[in-house]
């Protein structure tokens, strides 16, 4: 089989969305966390990095895969929340759930308005790269927004100890920067590989 060919297969195949999504989110979870190891000051706080790679993953499973590839990314995102999380006493399903749906569907959310509002169809043959942009960086502040929502009514530690206004701004301001930030990353990589693949399948 031709490897376009394969590729497109992939791609088409059903379980390909949430397998991306949850597998793409799981991954660079993982990978969150060593850099994180390695790059101590990328980690402001509980929740919040200066550098968030899975939300690139969040952005292309949406442009990719749509409502199916959010909720690929949900379902991984159930995993890593109770991973990161499960040590809180106050933790249950519903508070799972939520923060999951926050992370995976955002970037839908914002997906949807965006096309909407710039009248771009379902498949997406308009979007320009100034649109994605929007989707990135609206995406990241509603994320941020309705994370720090949540974060702030858990017991929390650190810079979530009676924090100031000011110190509440910085941190919804470093969620959504991080978030913005590694949704830039990944999209921007994706891009590059694809150019690279293009180059090499025509050379």
């Amino acid at each position: 089989m031709h490897p376009t060919n394969f590729i497109k297969t992939l791609v088409n195949a059903k379980l390909a969305p949430y397998l991306f999504g949850a597998l793409g989110w799981i991954l660079m979870w993982e990978l969150q966390g060593a850099l994180q190891r390695q790059i101590a000051a990328l980690d402001y706080a509980t929740g919040v990095a200066l550098i968030f790679l899975p939300a690139g993953i969040r952005t292309l499973a949406v442009l990719i895969f749509g409502f199916r590839g959010a909720a690929g990314v949900f379902l991984g995102c159930n995993l890593t929340t109770l991973l990161y999380f499960g040590d809180l006493p106050v933790l249950n399903l519903w508070l799972v759930l939520s923060i999951s749906a926050i992370s995976a569907f955002s970037a839908y959310v914002m997906m949807q308005l965006v096309c909407r509002w710039k009248k771009i169809g379902a498949n997406l043959d308009e979007l320009t790269f100034n649109d994605a942009l929007s989707i990135v960086i609206t995406q990241g502040l509603l994320s941020a927004s309705l994370h720090q929502i949540i974060f702030a009514h858990l017991p929390l530690d650190g810079a979530y100890v009676d924090p100031t206004a000011i110190e509440t701004f910085m941190l919804w301001a470093a969620m959504a920067a991080g978030d913005i930030v590694g949704s830039m990353l990944l999209m921007l990589s994706a891009i590059a590989l694809s150019n690279l693949f293009q180059s090499l399948r025509h050379a």
